[in-house]
């Protein structure tokens, strides 16, 4: 298929094109990476590729037929069930949505500047968010022809610009919204780096206090009034500091959350810069000076790994009542990091940019291809 040959040549190409001036590579990458998701989305295989039945789970009441599935960020308008269903992805998961449209980051000429750092298997995208509001993706979720084993995930985050009651009677809008359509669970983002969040300045806790207050208020207002089982993820920064782990956990866990997702991308860009190449870095430096954005790919695996094994051990020790997931992504992209997720009983793991180098090399074999 033609996305399939479009995805292995840019593949074979992206060492070369990167090495191009940085500003080309960020024009040209943004425009051609919005240009080939809308085609990818309408190119589903033209048969459902079969999954084997000892990868299906049953988590939270919901059957997932794979243990990996997209994270927030490629399916933000809420097309490509198809796709992903066929392709044989546990789930569908669409956003992050806010409570209205969003055009997303643009600046200098630049509109969603995203830009491949493929020697080291990662990429730096600076977004903002963009979608069509929760209204929109909810008349789309409803358009969606459901099958077994793909259940529809829905990430949502407050509007950036809101604060205090405002920010959070718009996620309680979306939270409601979602609850009363085709949705099957949502997912809480915590974690964008590339919009503002509320924070405090008390540092009593490890937490941020304006964090308790916004998810004790979700609790209060949604948690505890659902009418039907809906599933409730927060999704948190891989920047998270491993000593805030526990108390995260007993947070989510008293509030009455279904799990946690770690995490998202990484702001921690002097770490993350000595494991680049001379020149990756240079394109990396360029970037994050001019946009900021968050950093995705292989670079993570490890700080995803052990943020999640972490938790899962914190998990046994805390014994809830109601079952309780750990969500694993970033970095992930092959065989072994599933197996390192599924040893440390991780059974859940979203995928994002290992997701598109996987498709480049297996086209929409991917995930039958990384299971095996």
């Amino acid at each position: 298929m033609f996305v399939e040959t479009l995805a292995k040549v840019d593949y074979s190409l992206r060492p070369i094109t990167t090495l191009l001036p940085a500003p080309l590579i960020i024009k040209t990458y943004s425009f051609g990476r919005r240009w080939f998701l809308n085609r990818l989305f309408n190119s589903p295989p033209k048969e459902k590729i079969p999954i084997p039945e000892k990868y299906s789970r049953k988590i939270l009441g919901l059957e997932f037929q794979s243990p990996i599935f997209n994270a927030a960020g490629i399916f933000k308008e809420g097309f490509g069930y198809e796709l992903a269903w066929r392709e044989g992805a546990g789930a569908f998961l669409i956003g992050t949505i806010t409570p209205s449209f969003r055009q997303g980051n643009r600046k200098d000429g630049y509109y969603l500047p995203f830009i491949p750092i493929p020697k080291s298997g990662s990429a730096i995208n600076w977004l903002g968010l963009p979608n069509a509001g929760f209204e929109e993706i909810a008349k789309r979720v409803q358009n969606i022809e459901k099958h077994p084993g793909c259940p529809i995930g829905v990430s949502i985050a407050a509007d950036p610009t809101a604060q205090g009651l405002d920010s959070l009677n718009g996620v309680l809008n979306g939270l409601e919204i979602f609850s009363n359509s085709q949705a099957d669970f949502i997912e809480l983002n915590e974690s964008c780096p590339n919009v503002p969040h509320e924070h405090s300045d008390d540092n009593g806790s490890s937490i941020d206090s304006k964090l308790i207050e916004r998810l004790e208020w979700i609790s209060n207002n949604f948690l505890q009034k659902r009418k039907r089982h809906f599933p409730v993820i927060v999704k948190f920064s891989l920047d998270t500091k491993p000593e805030q782990i526990e108390e995260l956990l007993r947070l989510l866990i008293d509030l009455g959350f279904d799990g946690v997702n770690f995490g998202n991308t990484s702001t921690d860009y002097e770490y993350y810069s000595q494991y680049l190449t001379n020149h990756e870095k240079q394109n990396f430096n360029y970037f994050t000076q001019k946009f900021g954005g968050g950093l995705s790919g292989e670079i993570l695996k490890a700080k995803s790994l052990e943020l999640c094994k972490i938790a899962q051990q914190l998990l046994a020790k805390i014994q809830p009542h109601n079952e309780f997931v750990i969500i694993r992504t970033g970095g992930i992209s092959s065989a072994d990091d599933l197996q390192a997720s599924s040893d440390n009983l991780i059974m859940l793991n979203q995928w994002f940019s290992g997701y598109f180098e996987n498709f480049a090399k297996n086209g929409h074999q991917l995930y039958s291809k990384i299971l095996s």
